[in-house]
């Protein structure tokens, strides 16, 4: 594919479409194996374009890919969580509905997030994304789960939100390889197994 002449695009634009060829080519060939000529040739960008615009290194576009598909992640499932009514099996199943479906969408990001970059340089920013996120979750079941009066509830909470994000990331790292994940079917499959132990939880 040969670079598009050259357009005049706000900053940002040109950075969501580093972003997004930057996030296909990773997915497919793994940080070592991707080269910025590639990125380029996906992008329909000359290469300097593609080092102006994606951080001017191959490490640094890896990274704003990590933030920006964790970033997207996390901004669904507060949103789904946050519009919920107060019934709280509700607003899990919505939270859970909301992380499949951004995973199930946008499967290259998921690849980039959580197969291609979890060791390595950048494992440590992987494992920032990741803690953002559980932290996100330990705050939403705080709400919900009884904590004694004068018991720090991220004591209680961040071991199961910790457990929770793990059987999701399982769960959707399974559905990356299946044809068709319908979110539906898998928020419904972990509500079945994690919910009956929350309700105990929340006394």
């Amino acid at each position: 594919m040969a670079p598009e002449p050259r357009r005049r695009l706000p900053p940002e634009q040109r950075e969501k479409q580093v972003l997004d060829a930057a996030v296909r080519v990773f997915s497919r060939s793994g940080f070592h194996d991707t080269s910025m000529d590639a990125v380029a040739e996906e992008a329909g960008l000359s290469k300097p374009m593609v080092y102006t615009h994606g951080g001017g290194s191959k490490e640094e576009l890896l990274r704003r890919c990590i933030r920006r598909e964790a970033d997207r992640l996390l901004s669904s499932v507060s949103g789904a969580a946050a519009g919920a009514p107060a019934d709280a099996e509700v607003r899990l199943r919505r939270g859970l509905h909301a992380f499949f479906t951004s995973v199930t969408t946008h499967r290259d990001g998921w690849s980039v997030l959580y197969r291609q970059a979890r060791t390595g340089a950048l494992a440590d920013e992987v494992q920032a994304a990741r803690t953002r996120i559980v932290d996100r979750v330990a705050q939403l079941l705080a709400a919900e789960l009884a904590v004694p009066d004068g018991v720090d509830p991220t004591t209680v909470t961040a071991p199961l939100a910790a457990a929770l994000a793990g059987a999701a990331e399982g769960l959707a790292d399974w559905a990356r390889d299946a044809d068709e994940p319908d979110p539906d079917v898998l928020a419904g499959t972990l509500m079945a197994l994690l919910w009956p132990g929350l309700a105990l939880l929340r006394g």
